[in-house]
């Protein structure tokens, strides 16, 4: 393996500056957005299963999160928020976006588990929540 690394490096480096400008593009990306805050979290019976219910809010915007499982046993995350219009579900290796109803509900089905964060636009702005475990 060794010397197939060497001879892609030989053949094809990585140009120069070209990491630490991808670094410096992700870390700059939520810049721009709010950071809202986790409030206590609460239990909630939703169709005969326990769901977690999260709470996010900022000055300008409340997310209520619901986090649950669908029938056949993958992990799903439900939200509402008035005012926005778009959202992505992101991790580390993959990031989704959901279609918003106009009273600002979104859902994502068949989410892997793991650590996940929300992002939000609205007129208003940009929100990005803290991650949380689905």
């Amino acid at each position: 393996m060794r010397a197939l690394k060497e001879m892609w490096e030989r053949a094809d480096p990585v140009p120069e500056g070209l990491v630490d400008a991808l670094i410096a593009a992700v870390a700059a990306e939520d810049l721009d957005a709010e950071l809202l805050t986790l409030q206590p979290a609460q239990l909630a019976d939703v169709r005969g299963e326990a769901a977690q219910v999260l709470e996010f809010t900022s000055d300008s915007l409340t997310l209520v999160v619901r986090l649950g499982q669908d029938d056949d046993g993958s992990r799903r995350v439900d939200g509402w928020a008035e005012g926005i219009r778009e959202v992505a579900l992101v991790n580390e290796e993959w990031s989704r976006t959901a279609r918003v109803s106009a009273a600002g509900r979104f859902e994502f089905d068949k989410v892997p588990s793991g650590p996940v964060r929300l992002r939000l636009r609205s007129d208003e702005g940009a929100y990005l929540t803290p991650g949380f475990e689905v």
